[in-house]
């Protein structure tokens, strides 16, 4: 197979509700979104790494650490904002470089390093003939036979088996983890998601998964990066 061609992408748009700024919350002195921009180019395996804001500051910080820009229209940087939009957004104005796939990657999984973007990515080539996406998944904290609604009345109708004999380990239950995401162009733009069948699952472990939403999530990611990991 020839060498294939691809780009990566960091979202970061400047408004959050959950915790202010997190794109550039500094975790272990460096911007969030830093922790991505290093992470894919020490990987060595893209074309460009874009970031994409309307924020002409989060333009600014991601240019020093060596990514490139896309700035996006304010309308592609709302809460409700879908994830399909922005990429399509990218995607048409990369359009001419001739590449053959993609890779998302969220800022918000700073503890995702070079060596699980290299490993995703082999994956995937791997299987290029076979999957059209991949999703970076994580064992899930509880199994699916846990995981119910309630009923209106805050009953527990939908919680229907013997507990009592629930073992943990008879199940092999996974969620993505936001961390790394792979597309081909045309499928991606198509289907506008990254699961089914055509979409092969890159597992992670727990502590690398960590997502941040909050500020104990960035409390909790700091302790584990002095303590844990290694760069």
């Amino acid at each position: 197979m020839q060498k294939l061609k691809k780009i990566a992408i960091i979202p970061a748009r400047s408004g959050s509700k959950g915790l202010k700024d997190k794109n550039i919350a500094l975790l272990c002195s460096k911007p969030l979104m830093a922790h991505s921009i290093e992470a894919a180019l020490k990987s060595g395996a893209f074309e460009k790494v874009y970031v994409s804001t309307e924020s002409e500051k989060y333009a600014q910080i991601a240019k020093t650490y060596g990514a490139d820009i896309i700035m996006r229209p304010c309308h592609l940087a709302q809460d409700n904002t879908p994830t399909y939009d922005v990429i399509e957004d990218i995607l048409k104005r990369t359009k001419d470089e001739n590449i053959n796939y993609f890779v998302l990657l969220q800022p918000t999984s700073p503890l995702r390093n070079e060596k699980h973007i290299k490993e995703a990515l082999e994956l995937f080539e791997k299987n290029y003939n076979k999957f059209d996406f991949l999703s970076s998944v994580v064992k899930a904290h509880q199994p699916s036979v846990l995981v119910h609604a309630l009923g209106e009345d805050n009953s527990m109708k939908y919680f229907n088996i013997d507990y009592s004999r629930y073992r943990r380990q008879d199940y092999n239950d996974y969620s993505p983890n936001g961390a790394i995401y792979i597309a081909k162009i045309k499928e991606y733009l198509s289907q506008k998601h990254f699961y089914g069948e055509k979409s092969i699952a890159y597992i992670m472990d727990e502590l690398s998964s960590i997502d941040i939403d909050n500020i104990i999530d960035l409390e909790l990611a700091q302790i584990i990066k002095e303590k844990y990991i290694n760069d």
